[in-house]
């Protein structure tokens, strides 16, 4: 095979690698076949695990500005990817540049060839994004879960000094994680290893009790961060803030380094289409994958905390059940003044990420008081936003409509607010 040569290469060649989990296969014993054939590069790592519902990637990344603003060599993967694919392996604070990802990638799936039709994609950048970190000798990895925690394919770092982080818990994913709160944060409390040390954000008393009686099973020392009951509940970007300070002050105290003294200006460091504003063509866009109820709610608050909206609002959501989408919606209402709905399919056929059928998000909308009207083209939608003469709009919903759309409001000329 010739070497891979680009991103969309990489792409390609990770579809073309994959195939369908044979039933009743864990992604976690997948992972630790590939993890030995990789010489286990998870072990040479000093990790912070972050799982959650809602604010592990903005989590990630105030732990990892943090962590290089303390003059640390770092790597991070998140996902999903918002504009190319090698920013699930980032070092130094950047995505791994494209001819170094391109040459890993071949690598490795060349020392994984007994694997071949047996691993997901995901598991596949995992896998990638741990062998890049211990060949580049990073001095911590900040490692993002997929979903859940316990079975994620991030789930193969069980080194005693990895700090679990859990960022605020809700419903979502309940196909896979389980259909209350208490299920949920089972999976996601199975990132904390025996003797460990997890932060977590003050969650509900149900997800805290969980929390609570796993870390105390297997002797793990337990931080909460956040108001207690009865306080002012602050927005969602100070809650990950406050996590990624405790971490982060916590990894100062024990491996014996100072944290900068304007840690403030850390605050400003966001991930792609979180909360993130631009000028194009005389309006503030406001883009943010708001894609749950949770991150919706999220979205809401810091809104309104600015006294704006509602908005012209450009937003669907990937499939999901009809329960999250209704849900969605009816916290999104206050914050939207018209809704124009497009539709997307991402991907092969058989691996494709779509958005919900217009009609059927239409009729969600209009039962949550939402005007709207449908323009299925991509394009076109966002032609129809900029059409719009009000001063602030919003693109909100699936991170994967955020990723089509950003790469558009960039070939404008935008200005970052």
């Amino acid at each position: 095979m010739s070497p891979i040569q680009n991103v969309d290469e990489a792409l390609q060649a990770l579809f073309d690698f994959t195939g369908v989990r044979q039933r009743g296969r864990s992604s976690v014993e997948t992972m630790r076949k590939a993890m030995d054939l990789l010489g286990n590069p998870q072990e040479r790592l000093r990790v912070i695990h972050i799982t959650g519902t809602s604010g592990k990637t903005s989590t990630s990344y105030y732990v990892r500005a943090l962590l290089e603003a303390a003059g640390f060599r770092t790597g991070m993967t998140v996902s999903p990817h918002i504009q190319s694919l090698n920013e699930r392996v980032q070092i130094g604070g950047m995505p791994l540049n494209e001819q170094a990802f391109c040459a890993y990638l071949d690598r490795m799936l060349d020392r994984l060839t007994s694997m071949r039709g047996r691993m997901t994609y995901f598991e596949l950048v995992i896998c990638l994004a741990l062998w890049v970190f211990a060949a580049e000798n990073v001095d911590y990895a900040v490692v993002e879960v997929g979903i859940g925690g316990t079975r994620d394919a991030t789930n193969i770092c069980f080194r005693p000094d990895k700090v679990a982080v859990i960022t605020p818990i809700g419903l979502d994913h309940t196909e896979k994680l389980g259909n209350t709160i208490a299920e949920i944060a089972a999976q996601k409390a199975g990132i904390v290893v025996p003797g460990g040390t997890v932060f977590s954000a003050r969650q509900s008393e149900e997800a805290m009790a969980v929390i609570t009686a796993r870390t105390r099973e297997i002797d793990a020392t337990l931080h909460v961060v956040g108001p207690t009951e009865g306080e002012f509940h602050p927005s969602y970007q100070c809650v990950n803030w406050a996590l990624a300070e405790a971490v982060v002050a916590f990894l100062g105290e024990r491996d014996g380094f100072r944290l900068p003294d304007d840690m403030d200006r850390y605050r400003r460091v966001t991930p792609p289409a979180r909360y993130e504003w631009f000028i194009v063509d005389g309006h503030r866009i406001l883009l943010d994958g708001a894609h749950n109820p949770q991150k919706m709610a999220g979205l809401v608050t810091a809104v309104r905390d600015e006294g704006l909206g509602p908005f012209p609002t450009l937003a669907t959501l990937s499939t999901a059940p009809r329960h999250k989408l209704v849900r969605t919606l009816e916290v999104m209402a206050p914050i939207v003044s018209h809704l124009i709905i497009p539709e997307f399919t991402l991907g092969e056929p058989a691996k494709a990420k779509s958005s919900v059928p217009a009609e059927d998000l239409a009729r969600i909308a209009a039962g949550a008081g939402i005007p709207t009207s449908i323009v299925r083209d991509l394009p076109t939608a966002f032609g129809a936003l900029l059409a719009d003469p009000a001063p602030d709009l919003l693109i909100t919903g699936s991170l994967y409509l955020a990723a089509l759309v950003r790469p558009w409001i960039w070939s404008k000329k935008a200005i970052l607010r």
